[in-house]
């Protein structure tokens, strides 16, 4: 089984870094259990370094132009392989 954690994000430069160590952390059990594991953040466009970040701490970014909150959470699990 593989489980996947989709995140919308939009400008959250601030606080992305803090949410996905804590996120991994959560992970690390999951995958204590034998399962495997993907973080997905879907930016929605954002106008800052959220897709950066989100890389450097080891999520995988899909991209979605339109600023809409459905959008951006099809986009993620269209990303998704779990």
């Amino acid at each position: 089984m593989k489980f996947t954690v989709i995140i919308p994000a939009f400008n959250e430069e601030r606080l992305i870094g803090e949410t996905l160590g804590c996120i991994t952390e959560g992970l690390e059990l999951v995958k204590q259990r034998g399962w495997e594991t993907e973080l997905i953040v879907c930016d929605n466009n954002s106008t800052d370094r959220t897709a950066e970040l989100a890389r450097a701490a080891g999520a995988k970014v899909a991209f979605e132009p339109v600023n809409q909150i459905a959008r951006a959470r099809n986009t993620g699990a269209a990303a998704a392989t779990g």
